[in-house]
């Protein structure tokens, strides 16, 4: 391999398990023939406003991150930042071969005869995971609005961090309920299946586009087009395919940015709509 290194960043971890990020850069490395590595930030779902984002400050040439983060930098003109114009393709029952994921409401399954449905979860105690995550937050703002509701819905909100602390506060009733990344949800259960065997998905909303991945746009064009064909034929590879299907990826489809013009809609709906959190 050359003296090259190409820097992978994501923002998804743990919510998306870190093995998926490996096979990521495996992949990538095997395929290009260039050293890969990757910085992993938990903190937070995409670049923080208080700090410069990797793209700005050259600290990354490929990052995964939430779509609203992704939105506020494309709004903002970042000049170096370039949409990858492959997207995954999560197998689930609604998604009808697109490149979308969705929420998931997730209660305890000793609250099932309590909550029937999401209304009846009026005056719960609730987690989300970010103030910007589109599955944890914005969604569920979105919905309380179209059934003419605000962020007072809930009785009491606390700010978890994680999707994976969100449901680890309702498996010990810190919490009555939160919304969970589909996906998330899905690989929780195949790695921890007795813990999620205590838990209940009560209903869904969605679709959302899934989350982009993200180019810094320094990167030499023939190498970001390489690296985007490398995803839209993944699937046809007996090697790394089937691999990517244990992630519940079924391949990677062509897009462009008016894929994000769905969450855009979404943005424009709870604008003002803030949830306040305990912190714990």
């Amino acid at each position: 391999m050359g003296s090259r290194k190409l820097r992978i960043m994501t923002y998804l971890a743990p919510g998306l398990p870190l093995d998926f990020f490996d096979l990521f850069r495996d992949y990538l490395e095997k395929e290009t023939g260039i050293n890969s590595y990757i910085i992993y930030e938990s903190r937070w779902s995409g670049p923080p406003l208080d700090r410069k984002d990797p793209f700005t400050a050259d600290e990354a040439d490929i990052v995964f991150m939430c779509s609203t983060a992704f939105l506020r930098l494309l709004h903002q003109k970042n000049e170096y930042m370039e949409l990858c114009l492959a997207a995954p393709l999560y197998i689930h029952p609604s998604a009808q071969n697109r490149p979308v994921y969705f929420s998931d409401i997730i209660i305890h399954k000793e609250n099932q005869i309590k909550f029937k449905d999401f209304l009846a979860l009026k005056g719960c105690r609730w987690a989300y995971n970010d103030d910007i995550s589109l599955s944890g937050n914005l969604m569920v703002l979105a919905e309380l609005k179209k059934q003419g509701y605000n962020a007072n819905f809930f009785g009491h909100v606390v700010k978890s961090g994680s999707h994976h602390k969100s449901l680890r506060m309702i498996l010990d009733h810190t919490v009555d309920a939160a919304a969970i990344d589909s996906n998330t949800w899905a690989v929780y259960q195949r790695q921890f299946p007795e813990r999620a065997s205590n838990l209940v998905k009560l209903t869904s909303f969605g679709p959302m586009p899934v989350y982009p991945m993200v180019f810094n746009s320094r990167l030499q064009a023939k190498l970001k087009e390489k690296i985007t064909h490398l995803l839209l034929s993944v699937d046809k590879s007996p090697d790394w395919g089937p691999q990517l299907q244990s992630f519940g990826i079924s391949g990677y489809t062509r897009i462009d940015s008016s894929l994000y013009d769905l969450e855009t809609l979404i943005q424009d709906l709870v604008k003002g709509l803030t949830i306040n959190p305990a912190y714990y």
